[in-house]
């Protein structure tokens, strides 16, 4: 992963928050890059699913990133949705700290 590339800035940034990329997976779907399981450091059984969605109207292209306690089943599968980032606008920095601070309050949810 390029140290530039946003999955690589998504996952320094769940790493300074005790989380970790237990795995990537792929679902054999249109809409799916690939997947992480993505586990909190001192809990394994806390965890959730990172999606990396493609745009339905540019294949090659990433429109969304969703954190999900279940494995998605469509591109806009939001039942089980922790956090997203659309990627159609600009100022990833913001929406990635935000992003962050949302699954911080899922874990806090689920150790206290």
């Amino acid at each position: 992963m390029k140290k530039t590339s946003y999955k690589y800035q998504i996952e320094q940034a769940l790493n300074t928050h005790h989380w970790q990329i237990e795995y990537i997976d792929f679902i054999n779907e249109w809409w799916n890059d690939d997947y992480w399981k993505v586990t909190f450091t001192f809990n394994p059984q806390i965890f959730f699913y990172l999606f990396f969605i493609f745009d339905p109207m540019a294949e090659n292209r990433i429109y969304n990133i969703v954190a999900s306690t279940e494995i998605l089943t469509a591109w806009n599968d939001d039942d089980n949705e922790i956090a997203s980032i659309c990627m159609s606008k600009r100022h990833f920095d913001k929406k990635l700290a935000e992003f962050i601070n949302k699954i911080e309050v899922f874990k806090l949810k689920l150790t206290n």
